[in-house]
């Protein structure tokens, strides 16, 4: 009996051992990719959308959609490499919605995805997001960018869009041109979004959001701005 149990807890240890493995940041020589477990709390679970803000003292302040549109986590990515939590903030939203385009005076135009309107978010003080009135457009069943100011909305009779589409994103490290080796695999990803500058890509999946980070570009990045300041 005392051997079997002895087996027993061997393999729970093993399957513990695994899953704390399973969690953990996921690195190569030029590639990490950190998944929620590795990041602030605010960025762990479901979120609706995410959105980037840069602002003008040249912090980089990504927010995510939660609570269906009432909540948004704030987080600041400035430095990839060390995401701070800044807190949240309650908006008087209506139901969840898209960040659909860049307006001026540092707002995002946002579309309900009922199909109830539009609004805007002030991101003037990026610390306290303000939801503002609706603007008066024409609602519609899809809305897309159009180059830097314009906007393509698509009205539609049809029943409500399904859910939102879910990919499925393999991350490869191609150090070994002969042989790319698998970093991680991040499934039911609902949006990405890119910031060139650093070469980071976030995910947003169901259980929260990812962030593939590109050593190099970092670096260059880095480099960039000690230039810059001297």
């Amino acid at each position: 009996m005392s051997q079997r149990v002895g087996r027993v807890l061997s393999v729970m240890a093993f399957l513990l051992a695994m899953a704390g493995a399973a969690t953990a940041t996921v690195r190569s020589k030029f590639i990490i990719v950190e998944s929620p477990s590795d990041l602030p709390e605010l960025a762990q679970g479901h979120s609706e959308a995410m959105h980037l803000q840069y602002i003008d003292s040249g912090q980089v302040i990504l927010y995510l959609e939660q609570d269906a549109g009432r909540k948004l986590a704030i987080l600041d990515v400035t430095d990839p490499g060390k995401i701070q939590a800044l807190g949240t903030a309650s908006l008087p939203a209506s139901s969840p919605y898209d960040f659909v385009q860049d307006l001026p005076d540092s707002s995002v135009l946002v579309h309900y995805r009922d199909h109830s309107g539009f609004a805007a978010i002030s991101f003037r003080n990026y610390r306290e997001p303000v939801l503002t009135g609706e603007p008066d457009y024409v609602d519609a069943s899809s809305v897309q960018s159009y180059g830097v100011h314009g906007l393509l909305l698509v009205s539609s009779n049809a029943p409500d869009a399904p859910a939102q589409a879910k990919e499925q994103y393999e991350i490869l490290s191609a150090s070994n041109s002969t042989d790319p080796a698998p970093l991680a695999t991040i499934g039911g990803v609902i949006q990405r979004l890119d910031r060139p500058q650093t070469g980071t890509i976030f995910l947003l999946s169901d259980d929260g959001l990812n962030v593939v980070r590109c050593l190099a570009t970092e670096r260059v990045h880095e480099e960039s701005i000690a230039n810059h300041r001297n």
